[in-house]
């Protein structure tokens, strides 16, 4: 997994990726995901991942407001190569409800307004 993870990392930090072959790559990862480890829901969000870069020619998630798509796919990536970590796993769980739509709460609005109630 970690070849195919820093081979995707490699090709997001090309200037001008190419998206046919950044797809390619998480096709890759997906497949890995789905044969050696039981984390369906990793699976799904390396699809939607895909899925999303095939149809905008550019991943176009935002999970980190004011990160531009090549970060956001970059963090995605992180997360998932130590999808081992009690945080990671958190955060991914965040990250997936958010491809999904559902309702989410960006990490840096969490804490806003906490402090207001004292």
């Amino acid at each position: 997994m970690n070849q195919i993870i820093q081979s995707i990392k490699k090709t997001i930090a090309k200037k001008d990726f190419d998206a046919e072959s950044l797809v390619a790559q998480l096709k890759e990862l997906r497949e890995f995901i789905k044969t050696n480890l039981d984390e369906p829901g990793f699976v799904r969000m390396v699809r939607l991942a895909y899925e999303n870069i095939e149809e905008n020619g550019t991943y176009t998630f935002e999970y980190t407001e004011g990160e531009d798509p090549k970060a956001n796919l970059g963090y995605l990536i992180d997360l998932l190569a130590d999808y081992n970590n009690k945080y990671n796993r958190e955060e991914l769980l965040e990250y997936r409800k958010m491809m999904e739509g559902e309702e989410w709460v960006s990490p840096e609005d969490e804490w806003k307004g906490e402090d207001e109630d004292e």
